[in-house]
């Protein structure tokens, strides 16, 4: 018995989760997950793309705000 849902081609396009947060992501969304952010604030999250969150405790980014 195949208990498989297709969900049809518009989910994730098969891309794997992001390696910076883990969640899964479309084309439209891509750009959050890959394209990196020039924030100027903190030299562990400079560069990073906008899903990233930053662990430095004194991070002063709005952008990657410390998670």
């Amino acid at each position: 018995m195949n208990d498989s849902v297709d969900q049809g081609p518009g989910v994730a396009a098969l891309r794997p989760p992001c390696p910076r947060c883990g969640q899964p992501y479309n084309a439209e969304d891509a750009a959050r997950h890959t394209e990196p952010v020039d924030c100027g604030g903190c030299h562990q999250c400079k560069g990073m793309p906008a899903c990233f969150a930053c662990g430095f405790m004194y991070c002063a980014c709005d952008t990657h705000e410390h998670g």
